[in-house]
This record gives C-alpha cells, structure tokens and sequence, in this order.
C-alpha cells in the first residue's frame, strides 16, 4: 500500500511539475485552479485505496469449464480428528486393539473363577468334604483380519491342569441376508441352550446331568469343520469333527452334528424357543471300554460323581435332544432333554437325561437368552455397583437327572437346586447356590443309594 501512495504522490508531482514548465514562469489564476483540482483529486484516490486495503477478501470466482481448481492445503479442524476412531477401545472393560481402518483387530480374553463348596448328609464320611477351588483360569484373545476372517484362542487352567478350549479361524459372510461362518479348529459344540453355552455365562454353576450325558464321546470340544447360518430369530449349525486336540498316537473319532432352533412370536416383552439337535459319532477301535464319571452339582467335590459303568467293544453313538422354553419381561423356563443309544459289540445300551430350569431377575433386567443364536450371553446391568447402583440380582432353580441302568453297572442320579446370582457388574458375579442330590451308582468306590446337599459359593470375573 505504501508503493501505491508513492506512485501516486509521484505522479502528482510530475503532472504540477510538467504543467509548470509547460507554461510560463507566472501561471494565471486559473492554471493555479486546474492544479489544486488535481491534487485533491490524487488525495481523495489514495484514502479509497486505504479502506480497500482493510476490507475482507473477496469470494473467488467460479472455475472456468475445463480449468482445474488450485490446490489448497489447509489443517485438519479439531473436530474432524476428535471424531476419528481410537486405535484403542475399553468398551468391553479389557483394551480393544485396532488397525486405523479397523480391518485387524485384537482383543484379550481372560477369566478367574473361583469355589467354595461344602457338602454335608451323604451316608459316606468321604463324600461329606469342604473344599476350595481355582474353577478356572482361562487366558486367551480374539479379534479379526482383513477379508472377513476372525480366529478365537484360549487356554485353561484348571485342575492343575493345562488344556486348549477354543482355538479356530473362522470366515464370515452374508447368504441370501443371513450371517454366514464357516470355521475350522477346536471350538465348544453347539448342542442345546446349556451345552452351547460357554461356562462363566451360564445361570449354573455347573451344566447340567444331561449335557454331560447326551453328548458325544470326546466330550464338549473336536477338532474340524463348523458351519452356521443366523437369521433375526433362528440358526442353524453343522459340525464335522474328530477328537479334542491330543497326542495324536491314535486314531480319532469321528462325530457328525447338527443343531437348529427357532424364536417365534418374539416381542419386547419376550419370546417363546424351540429347537432341537442330534449328533452321529463312530468310535475309534482303541476306545476298548467307554465309562463316564459325571459331576453332580459340584466339580469341587470329586467323590460326588455318578459313574455310567463300562461298556465292552463300542462302535460308535447316536444322540437326540429337543429344547423348549422362552423368555417373559424379566423370566425364563426353559426345558431340555434327550438320549443317548451307545452302540457296543454286544448290543445297544440307551442313556436317558432331562433338565427342567427357570430364573428371574429382581432388578428388572432382561434374561439374556438370545433369540438369534439359541444361547446364554452375559445379563446387561441396569445399575452397576457404585455410588447410585447395586447390580443385578437373579433367582434360579433347576431339576435334572441321568439315568444309565439299561447298563447292568450303570447308575442314576438327579438333583433339586436353587440358588441366587449377584452381578455387580457386567463382567463379575457372586453365586451361592444350594442343591440337594440323590446318587445310586453301582460300581466305584461309594456304591449304594445316597443323597445329601451342597452349597457352593462362587466368585468370578470374565472379559
């Protein structure tokens, strides 16, 4: 601005200067005028230049057609970036890892539980025990990789002992608007709402006598093939499996499952479930003697098992199950039962169980049953424990029973529980629960018809 006032103070001295020299050495009136006219004319465009200098800056014009726009490089505003996802997210109460566009992701896993049990009234000085247990430690991650994969791994310790639980990759996918996995490794079966379930979220502190007993012969994990297919309120799975991950000396078992269910009539207020599964197994030739010792009510008391006897020479099993039950506002009932036909050299034995369970949560919160994948989840908290909150508390019951005397060394049992669950939070719970049991097992160390109770009071935390 300043070259400018010079310019044109400059020219204005030129033109008096010029038109000076132009005339004669005494200008008449009228010339001394004409200067003084253009002077001020000068003066008044210098003070418009100034208060153009000190106005805001004109919008640009419009690119003409075909003429690139010029490239401005400015910052990132603050709230652009404070709306960009963390690489880490807590949500879940343990660090969510992932990658800027969230394609990888890792996630640790991590569960403590731990039991105080005390049985008393059996007739057997030896089953009457108090006992601590580390119920389990189990440590593991999970996340997903960039092209719809996800992989899930976990180890477990408990019983002063190490075992692999869930180790698999998985592919997601949609089909025909349905969620699509296909996965392959160790993973928990998915046979019925209780053996579906993983330990630390169902409503018990143990599953029940008719998971352990209508189930194949390796037991609740094999390694292999798994598919399944959700919708809004069904799925349906199919599993090709050998034995859990072993030594690999011999041969393994070979077990073919599927399990389906449906939620119909679903509401806010609730839903009624229906479902149902079966499972075909061929047994290795080494398995000479096929004998279950199951837990009754308690894993911390091992005297406290029915035994299933032996069977000489199995070939192979077959198994059937059926689920009826549903969720009402802050109820559930559920009922669960099927059998077992073991297949021996011999002849055909059949292992009957059933289950009959209910609960309802005082706090209002919703049974956390879903109606999309048939199983139990973790319960929402309505009011965490702190300053204004103290969690969520559920009442639960449940009959069950197992009965293997179509075997002449089989034995029977069953049991009447009831038991009460605190959540402090999403992620920790405190049970007490109480059972009274009836045990009649014809081979092993305490033979004969025998009952008694046991209460046990579990402490746990799961992420």
């Amino acid at each position: 601005m300043m070259i400018q006032r010079a310019l044109l103070a400059g020219v204005g001295f030129a033109a008096l200067s010029t038109s000076a020299f132009a005339q004669s050495a005494t200008p008449s009136a009228d010339e001394i005028s004409a200067l003084r006219a253009q002077v001020q004319a000068l003066s008044a465009r210098l003070e418009q230049l100034e208060a153009q200098s000190h106005a805001p800056a004109p919008a640009a014009a419009p690119a003409v057609a075909g003429t690139p726009p010029p490239v401005a490089v400015t910052p990132r505003p603050a709230a652009q970036a404070a709306a960009a996802p963390s690489p880490v997210d807590w949500a879940s109460g343990v660090p969510e890892l992932r990658s800027p566009d969230g394609s990888f992701t890792f996630k640790p896993r991590m569960r403590v539980t731990a039991d105080l049990s005390n049985t008393f009234g059996s007739d057997f000085d030896g089953r009457n025990l108090t006992t601590t247990e580390l119920r389990g430690l189990r440590i593991g991650g999970q996340g997903k990789i960039a092209g719809g994969f996800t992989y899930w791994i976990e180890a477990d310790l408990a019983d002063n002992a190490v075992s692999i639980a869930n180790a698999f990759m998985a592919y997601n996918a949609k089909l025909g608007g349905r969620d699509l996995e296909v996965s392959m490794g160790q993973r928990l079966n998915d046979r019925g709402v209780e053996g579906g379930t993983a330990e630390d979220v169902v409503p018990f502190l143990e599953r029940s006598l008719m998971v352990s007993t209508v189930g194949p012969e390796r037991g609740a994990y094999g390694v292999g093939v798994s598919s399944k297919l959700t919708g809004s309120v069904w799925h349906a799975s199919l599993s090709l499996t050998g034995d859990a991950i072993s030594g690999g000396t011999t041969n393994d078992s070979v077990t073919l499952m599927g399990r389906t269910h449906w939620s119909p009539f679903k509401t806010d207020a609730g839903f009624l479930h229906l479902g149902g599964w079966g499972f075909v197994e061929d047994l290795t030739p080494n398995a000479s003697v096929a004998a279950r010792s199951l837990v009754v009510t308690s894993r911390g008391n091992d005297n406290l098992r029915l035994s299933s006897g032996a069977y000489a020479d199995p070939k192979g099993s077959k198994g059937l199950g059926l689920e009826l039950g549903g969720v009402h506002r802050s109820g559930w009932l559920m009922a669960e039962g099927g059998r077992r036909v073991l297949e021996t050299a011999a002849r055909d034995y059949d292992q009957d169980a059933y289950s009959i369970s209910a609960g309802f949560f005082i706090t209002g919160e919703k049974p956390p049953l879903s109606a999309r994948t048939g199983t139990w989840s973790r319960p929402k908290v309505l009011n965490p424990l702190g300053t204004d909150g103290y969690g969520a508390l559920e009442v639960v019951g449940r009959y069950d029973t197992a009965d293997y005397s179509d075997n002449p060394t089989g034995g029977e049992a069953d049991s009447w529980l009831l038991g009460v669950n605190w959540y402090p939070t999403n992620n920790t719970r405190i049970s007490t629960h109480w059972s009274a049991w009836s045990i009649d097992n014809k081979t092993g160390t305490y033979v004969g018809d025998d009952s008694g109770n046991t209460v046990t009071v579990r402490v746990q935390t799961a992420f």
